[in-house]
């Protein structure tokens, strides 16, 4: 199916539907098949290898409650369609690759296949989301969706790569840009570290601001050079990262298990996870750290 343009909601807080409350968990039943003939997950995240993303045919099945149960008034089954999103946050990417109509038979599952894959960076990072939406728009209503899109049940799956932890978020800058916040007009990329990395992150935060150059980024994604460019950058970045917030936690002797460092140490282990006295010693030592990081995210595997 052709890609279409897709354009992100705004958040749920600021359009609370309180008339569609009841058709929230509509889509729970809802899972995802990995690879060809393997079984059926209900979870919702993934920590996949770059062994399993050259493998990877990610299927979604279609569960859906009995319109009946959780219709709201007003509402019927020819006003919604359920919609597969496909996102990208480094790629800056979003589109809608399936659609059906709730008037008729659903189909069983919606397979993802290579083209898409390979239009997402060939799954790395890619969060899928099937909603129940409103197909068209409608008068507004206190408490009831009235925009195209607006949506009242979602799911989302996401795929995250173990060679490029999502610590932080990407943004990009132009030469003028640049320029008004004290950097040369060609830089290609600046951390901000932000904070809070040995911590428990609220849903959707992030612990450091990376800026990178327009024109770079756009290469990185519209290019065979992107693919083998991103490990070396994360690289770079996951270094900066580190070397900034050793002050927070440098004297710790604990971390907080569901902290982005935690993961990241999860991440930098091969067999198990490594000790935080372990990341401390490579933190100490700058080119070894770089070193690790470049064997744990393949770089040399993902030169072309």
């Amino acid at each position: 199916m052709a890609l279409s343009s897709w354009h992100r909601e705004e958040p749920r807080e600021v359009r609370p539907f309180f008339e569609t409350l009841q058709a929230e968990e509509a889509l729970n039943g809802c899972g995802i098949r990995l690879f060809d003939g393997a079984e059926v997950w209900e979870e919702t995240s993934f920590d996949l290898d770059e062994i399993d993303f050259k493998r990877l045919a990610p299927a979604v099945q279609l569960v859906l409650v009995r319109p009946e149960a959780w219709l709201p008034s007003g509402l019927t089954v020819e006003t919604l369609e359920l919609v597969l999103i496909a996102r990208h946050s480094f790629l800056k990417r979003a589109a809608a690759v399936q659609t059906a109509t709730l008037d008729q038979e659903l189909p069983k599952e919606w397979v993802i296949g290579p083209e898409v894959l390979e239009h997402f960076g060939g799954g790395r990072n890619l969060e899928l989301t099937i909603a129940l939406c409103l197909r068209t728009d409608r008068p507004p209503a206190p408490g009831t969706p009235f925009v195209a899109g607006h949506w009242i049940a979602k799911k989302s799956f996401h795929f995250r790569s173990r060679t490029m932890p999502t610590l932080f978020d990407l943004r990009t800058r132009k030469d003028e840009e640049w320029v008004a916040k004290g950097y040369p007009p060609k830089t290609f990329y600046a951390v901000e570290y932000i904070g809070g990395i040995d911590s428990e992150l609220d849903e959707g935060a992030s612990v450091a601001t990376v800026w990178i150059h327009i024109d770079a980024h756009n290469k990185l994604v519209s290019s065979s050079l992107g693919e083998s460019l991103q490990p070396v950058l994360a690289t770079e970045i996951i270094t900066t990262i580190l070397l900034e917030s050793f002050r927070e936690w440098k004297d710790s002797d604990s971390i907080d298990s569901t902290s982005p460092l935690t993961t990241l140490m999860k991440q930098l282990g091969k067999e198990k996870t490594i000790t935080l006295a372990d990341l401390k010693t490579l933190v100490a030592n700058p080119p070894l750290l770089k070193a690790t990081l470049q064997d744990r995210l393949f770089v040399v595997g993902t030169l072309k």
